[in-house]
């Protein structure tokens, strides 16, 4: 189909499907890009509220659900409210499309429509792209494997623990994945590289979706949409690309037209649009870099940093036997961040623990929900002997620990070497 065919006359099935999607697309992506704008984001706001209010009516008073929708935001993309939210608009947009098609009947096209359409959705899968395409170049999102998790068995890891750790481990395969996504969003971005980073972009939320499928990780819904969105936006060159790549046959390229008539239109789109990719891209990466020194590679270490075998418990005057039934006697300590340390009982069982460290006092204060697990100790520590005394609840507690050589892990202990006779697979 031509340029002068594609305005002309559309398939019946084509002005249903971009009816479907233009509505669709529109629900899904709204309120962006408006929730960050000085003084719009309120109503952002108020339209994100809306939603809360209709998608737990629905699971109320349509689905019936057993429990009232209740969670809106968390860590979770795949809780019931977005299950519900997205049946919602999938319904919302069947009923748009036929009421559009029977008020619409005699259009035969809307390729102008069409073009914002595209413009919407690329800028929006762009925009998520950089942003979770910067957390991973700067080793944010999957960050290095913590001290607590070289202790903890393998087989206690949640397969999505699994996943975090296996691209945390690599601060180079994390960069190399987040610059993929975040190339791919820069070419969405602009019109005659939409295409390329529509594709790009398809292979890398591809590999997310199946990641999250099969590592159990509560992103599918919204990770399959993105995927979707790609294909969207790769569909009209589809015949295009098919000549080329299947078929090995010539093909025409695409006829640009002009959706902005006047010059000051187009000056002024040149000036938003050169804005919103510097807020994007270059705030994405400034406020990464920020996160960096708080949260990631260089946030601060607890000044105990290390993990610490428990060599000697005494308890009241009583020097308590490793038993392995005892779930009081700590078998390890494990410091890493400043603000908790973890804790290992002699039976496997772990507790988390939120401190306070006073180097210059050698004091530390552990401030735990119940009475009995609070305490105050003075730490010293002599090369890689740890001793900590003082009170845990009520009784008196003196601990003498040793400090693990951290080399001795094999995970973080392995460098890359370009020759290597054997495998090293343990």
């Amino acid at each position: 189909m031509n340029e002068r065919e594609f305005r002309a006359h559309w398939p019946l099935g084509h002005r249903v499907a971009f009816r479907f999607a233009a509505v669709f697309f529109l629900l899904y992506i709204l309120p962006f890009p408006f929730e960050k704008g000085p003084g719009i984001h309120v109503m952002a706001q108020w339209y994100s509220r809306a939603w809360h209010a209709i998608v737990a009516w629905v699971g109320s008073h349509i689905l019936r659900l057993p429990e009232p929708i209740t969670l809106f935001h968390g860590g979770s993309g795949d809780k019931i409210y977005d299950y519900v939210f997205l049946l919602t608009i999938a319904v919302l947009a069947l009923f748009g499309t036929l009421l559009w098609s029977f008020v619409d009947r005699h259009k035969l096209s809307y390729p102008t429509l069409f073009h914002w359409l595209r413009v919407l959705v690329r800028y929006y899968l762009g925009s998520v792209l950089v942003f979770y395409g910067m957390i991973k170049v700067f080793h944010l999102q999957m960050p290095s494997p913590s001290l607590f998790e070289l202790t903890e068995p393998f087989g206690a890891k949640t397969p999505m623990g699994l996943a975090w750790s296996y691209v945390g481990y690599s601060r180079a395969f994390s960069a190399f994945t987040g610059f993929a996504e975040v190339t791919a969003g820069i070419l969405l971005f602009f019109r005659k590289t939409t295409t390329l980073g529509a594709l790009l972009a398809a292979v890398v939320m591809l590999n997310v979706a199946v990641m999250n499928f099969t590592f159990h990780i509560p992103v599918k819904l919204y990770s399959s949409l993105l995927f979707v969105m790609a294909v969207f936006l790769v569909l009209p060159d589809a015949n295009r690309l098919a000549r080329v790549l299947l078929l090995n046959k010539p093909t025409q390229p695409r006829p640009r037209r002009q959706y902005l008539r006047t010059r000051w239109i187009r000056n002024t789109s040149l000036v938003i649009k050169i804005l919103f990719i510097g807020l994007v891209v270059i705030g994405n990466a400034v406020v990464c870099f920020e996160r960096v020194k708080t949260t990631g590679d260089q946030r601060a270490r607890s000044p105990m940093y290390g993990i610490y075998d428990v060599t000697e418990f005494i308890r009241n005057g009583d020097t308590l036997a490793p038993l392995t039934t005892d779930g009081s006697r700590w078998r390890q300590l494990i410091t890493d961040f400043p603000d908790h340390i973890h804790v290992k009982f002699m039976n496997d069982s772990v507790a988390y623990y939120p401190v306070a460290w006073d180097t210059t006092a050698h004091r530390l204060v552990i401030s735990a929900g119940t009475m009995r697990e609070k305490g105050t100790f003075q730490f010293e520590q002599a090369s890689s002997l740890l001793k900590l005394h003082g009170m845990m609840g009520y009784d008196s507690v003196e601990i003498k620990l040793q400090q693990r050589d951290l080399e001795s892990f094999h995970l973080i202990n392995t460098r890359f070497r370009w020759i290597a006779e054997y495998p090293n697979n343990r």
